[in-house]
């Protein structure tokens, strides 16, 4: 048996056992919908505007819900049938219910472990300058004892007064005797000085590195780019599986106080070991595995397995890491299910696998892709500038090797371009754009691709391709409704609108952050809307969203968080 032979058949026990948890799910569903509540318990909403994302029953004023699962949805007579002693009845006021968030693209280990305590916050709220993060960075050096690592985290450069990010030199009058290591907030930069230059062999007058920076005098500035950061970020002293453990929970007590419920960590894997802060590797997957052995974890959980680095990934690698790799066993795939594996194809410039030129890296790209697709995995790709190939690379993968129903994702696809979308709606193909990052990218000069082209939301879903909601956090905040704000505006923080003709309706918008991403997940027959027999996800509003201003969405706050029929959140 091959490698990929190997992997194929784990991954097909994991998607039959998916498929056996939304059968036993949903067969009784029907059943449950005419059955009174006579045993007490469960929660009852009622009086509320009940957006379903249910095509079948679109709008409902209550919602029944016991033993995790929704058993009633309806207007407000029938429901009191299923109010018995003990149930919780919530009168919504004419609040807006939600199926629970699903935010399909957030790395929340990843955020969580690069804020404090583990890291500094260098944030556009904590910093406003670079003699900003020189002066934490002198704080925290004075407080750390001599040669311990100093991290940090969330530097924006365009956020910054003087319009660029730290380096060497200003870390080096900040912190001479620690290494220091401090993460853009985009996770492609890192800034270090001279220490962790040292510590990583990068030295003045030494052999060009790619993706490190050097100054015209040929002296490395202390910026690193992409791969390169894995100089420094396998040096740091690793998180410990306690602490990652500590962090995933703390950072879904507080995506529960925003409504999500479900979300896909991208990337976790061997080719995560040097990346996010050396947060993204094979431990932190197993940090999720142990939560959901134990029950501890109280979210429903996609993760991708990451073969590959942000660059110089290749096929030879990708094959091994897959021929090496077994999904967690013993876990409820409702709470974790590795169903998919990332690459990365670019950032916006040249193609970064393996390959000395463009052409090259593009077979090489294409061939990453057809292994792992026909290894059984779905395929999520990072792509900006060069979707065309991601897209060409998927089709020519699935008639290689026929599966129904792949569902391969082109992940920020920012210049998607308006002839793609009818293979993309064709192959079903999905496109995991994040509005938020949008609305930061545009601004009053913008021409051409990036400003009205730039991202084509309402031709992508007229089109018929699958839309995705997510905010990538820690790149944004992990906040559904700044994106939802976007998608309905399209008005960047620069204040202006661009490409009105975009503009998605609100049900369409919130269809990319629920039913949407119950399809990425495999789970549409289970979850991703408020209709009987699927689990009880919701999400209420402090507020009718139907009658809010849609610039006026991301102020509507979140006051109950529902997840497997017990209240997690409660403003």
């Amino acid at each position: 048996m091959s490698a990929s032979d190997a992997v194929l058949s784990r991954r097909n026990a994991g998607l039959l056992l998916g498929g056996t948890a939304a059968a036993l799910l949903t067969g009784t569903g029907r059943a449950s919908a005419s059955t009174p509540n006579t045993s007490g318990g469960g929660l009852v909403f009622h009086n509320g505007d009940v957006i379903t994302m249910d095509p079948r029953r679109p709008r409902a004023t209550a919602v029944a819900v016991r033993a995790g699962r929704i058993v009633y949805v309806g207007g407000d007579a029938g429901a009191r049938a299923f109010a018995g002693p003990g149930t919780e009845v919530v009168d919504l006021r004419g609040r807006t219910l939600l199926p629970g968030i699903d935010d399909t693209h957030l790395h929340a280990a990843v955020h969580r472990l690069n804020l404090p305590p583990y890291a500094l916050d260098l944030g556009p709220g904590a910093v406003r300058s670079v003699a900003d993060i020189v002066a934490a960075v002198a704080a925290e050096a004075a407080r750390t004892p001599k040669g311990e690592w100093i991290r940090g985290a969330g530097w924006n450069p365009y956020r910054l007064s003087e319009q660029r990010g730290p380096n060497r030199d200003d870390l080096d009058r900040a912190a001479p005797d620690h290494p220091v290591f401090l993460q853009d907030n985009g996770y492609h930069v890192s800034a270090v000085n001279s220490r962790a230059l040292a510590l990583a062999g990068i030295t003045d007058g030494g052999p060009r590195q790619p993706g490190v920076e050097y100054d015209a005098t040929g002296r490395p500035t202390g910026v690193l780019r992409y791969g390169a950061q894995a100089l420094v970020q396998l040096l740091l002293p690793p998180r410990t599986r306690e602490e990652r453990k500590q962090a995933i929970r703390d950072a879904i007590t507080r995506l529960h106080a925003q409504g999500i419920t479900s979300f896909t960590d991208p990337g976790l894997g061997p080719g995560g070991e040097g990346l996010g802060g050396g947060t993204q590797g094979t431990e932190t997957l197993e940090a999720y595995a142990d939560l959901a052995r134990s029950g501890a974890l109280d979210a429903r959980v996609s993760a991708l397995f990451l073969p590959c680095s942000q660059s110089g990934g290749s096929a030879a690698a990708v094959e091994k890491a897959l021929g090496e790799f077994t999904p967690p066993t013993g876990v409820d795939p409702r709470r974790l299910a590795v169903r998919g594996v990332k690459l990365f194809s670019d950032s916006g410039g040249d193609l970064l696998v393996a390959g000395a030129t463009n052409e090259q890296r593009a077979v090489e790209l294409t061939e990453m892709i057809r292994i792992a697709h026909a290894a059984g995995y779905q395929v999520g790709v990072h792509c900006y500038r060069w979707v065309s190939t991601v897209v060409d690379a998927f089709v020519a993968a699935s008639r290689r090797h026929p599966r129904p129903d792949a569902r391969h994702i082109a992940m920020h696809g920012a210049f998607v371009t308006p002839d793609l979308l009818p293979t993309m709606a064709r192959h079903r193909i999905g496109l995991g754009p994040q509005p938020q990052s949008w609305a930061n990218a545009v601004h009053s000069a913008s021409q051409g691709p990036s400003g009205d082209a730039f991202l084509p939301w309402r031709s992508a879903v007229d089109a018929g391709v699958p839309f995705l909601g997510s905010s990538d956090a820690p790149v944004n905040a992990p906040d559904w409704r700044a994106g939802v704000q976007a998608l309905v505006t399209r008005r960047g923080t620069c204040g202006e609108v661009h490409g009105p003709e975009q503009r998605l309706t609100l049900e369409q918008a919130l269809t990319a952050y629920t039913a949407t991403g119950a399809w990425q997940d495999f789970a549409e027959g289970w979850k991703g809307s408020v209709s009987v027999g699927k689990v009880a996800d919701l999400c209420v509003m402090g507020g009718d969203l139907r009658a809010t201003a849609p610039d006026e969405i991301a102020t509507v706050p979140v006051v109950m968080t529902v997840f497997d029929g017990r209240v997690v959140h409660r403003a």
